[in-house]
């Protein structure tokens, strides 16, 4: 029964990550709103552990795979924490101004993997 919900929680949980940064993407930064935050806080808050894999694969890229498994991994584990948190705080604060101001840089954890 327990395997039954995880499994539910994290199919919801991907579905609405893809659906909001899907609907994300195509909004200009000057027609943001509150809804808008709110779906940018709820992927990050959603997707911030996504920051493990990519840490550890973009260091590994960039130096070697030993210290991407070692540097990565804790960059990783400083970079998805930021992240969660950044997504809480938007989440909360989604109607309070100024809907614009990415506070974490790249917007989402899908962009910069290049």
């Amino acid at each position: 029964m327990l395997r039954k919900i995880c499994a539910l929680v994290m199919v919801l949980a991907l579905a609405f990550s893809v659906t909001a940064y899907a609907a994300e993407a195509t909004v200009p930064m000057q027609d943001q709103n509150a809804g808008t935050k709110l779906a940018r806080g709820g992927v990050n808050l959603l997707a911030g552990w996504l920051e493990f894999p990519k840490q550890i694969y973009l260091v590994s890229r960039d130096e070697n795979p030993y210290i991407g498994l070692t540097y990565g991994f804790v960059k990783g584990l400083y970079e998805g924490i930021a992240r969660t948190f950044m997504g809480v705080f938007e989440t909360v604060t989604c109607v309070i101004p100024p809907y614009d101001k990415v506070i974490i840089q790249p917007e989402f954890v899908f962009e910069g993997w290049k």
